[in-house]
């Protein structure tokens, strides 16, 4: 445990990245910042914002938050406080103290990200990800550099977006060991088995995931289970200190389901869902996405629409299933928001 306390609560932040979450973000800070210092002693400032379409803008006294969300609602290109540097020059050379790595999820090597993180641990500033690639890929090596430079490095975001999921699990549930975590972790493939439930065929629940902007840039990585595979990874890391391949962790998407199976299921008062599942019994790991014909009496079958949830086995009080949105740049960046609300407090694991 690494601990802060009695320390400056000005926090200079550096966005990688500018796209929906990181917008989001700029809009809850904008509204709230007297609430936030008033109601949590939580001070900042965005210092630096670097983009590869756009630029980078760096003020070392903080940009205008409300030039920022300008700047969200115009996609033009940024022309005040310009610097010649790209991401990883921005980390080195700006004075942020906090980083928030929101560029593209890589689940290859996660790059550039993870450099993104290691340089900014080595000049001793924090990380906060949305971006799934670090957690994922390289969780322990990037948790034991933190912890050697006295840095933090929290990933709220990277589950189940502005659900709270992991500071459900470290705050709400302490003391309460769990033994197996069972969720719906992708609200695209979610919302395709919903539409395919009332009617659509799989191409058209496609087409309509796509046109409500729920599917990837690479949709495969959706319908195949690969997003979920990802986070699921992140949870075995956060929740059980296990150090987890993504190749250990059997996935299978939701491509060969047809109108067949879904009316099949329907018969037999079931319901089909993509379901991550991981447990940790002793010695035995149980990790892996697949698709599975739910009872209705499980709570997750009643999770419909681009909606998620997580089931927590616990010790002492049983299952306990929280639902909320996967998805959405506002959602995305609260998560991100209660990141720097736990980092704005010195203690963090």
């Amino acid at each position: 445990m690494l601990s802060l306390k009695g320390s400056v609560r000005k926090h200079l932040i550096a966005l990688v990245g500018f796209g929906t979450v990181a917008q989001g973000l700029c809009k809850i800070l904008l509204e709230k910042r007297d609430l936030l210092k008033r109601d949590h002693q939580f001070e900042f400032e965005i210092v630096a914002v670097s983009t590869r379409s756009r630029g980078t803008m760096f003020h070392p006294a903080g940009l205008s938050l409300s030039y920022l969300n300008y700047l969200a609602q115009n996609k033009v290109p940024f022309v005040e406080n310009l610097k010649e540097w790209d991401a990883e020059d921005m980390i080195r050379e700006s004075n942020a103290t906090v980083v928030i790595e929101l560029a593209h999820s890589n689940m290859q090597d996660a790059e550039p990200a993870i450099t993104h993180c290691r340089t900014a641990f080595k000049t001793g500033k924090h990380i906060i990800c949305g971006n799934k690639g670090p957690a994922a890929v390289a969780y322990s090596q990037l948790k034991a550099l933190a912890k050697k430079r006295g840095c933090a490095f929290l990933n709220e975001a990277t589950v189940l977006s502005g659900t709270p999921t992991l500071g459900f699990y470290k705050n709400s549930l302490r003391g309460n060991p769990i033994s197996r975590v069972r969720g719906i972790l992708n609200g695209a493939t979610n919302f395709i088995l919903s539409e395919m439930e009332a009617g659509s065929s799989y191409d058209e629940a496609i087409q309509q995931a796509e046109k409500r902007g729920y599917l990837e840039a690479e949709k495969h990585a959706d319908v195949e289970g690969v997003d979920a595979q990802a986070k699921l990874a992140i949870l075995a890391n956060e929740l059980f200190d296990l150090t987890l391949e993504l190749q250990d962790i059997k996935r299978v998407g939701i491509s060969a389901l047809t109108q067949v199976h879904i009316e099949a299921a329907r018969r037999a008062g079931k319901r089909w869902k993509l379901v991550a599942t991981l447990s940790n019994e002793g010695d035995n790991i149980v990790a892996h996405v697949e698709p599975e014909e739910l009872d209705l009496s499980d709570p997750l079958a009643h999770v419909t629409g681009s909606m998620n949830a997580i089931t927590f086995s616990t010790d002492h009080l049983g299952d306990v299933t929280i639902t909320g949105p996967g998805a959405g740049g506002e959602e995305t960046g609260y998560a991100v928001l209660s990141d720097l609300l736990t980092l704005n407090t010195g203690v963090y694991s």
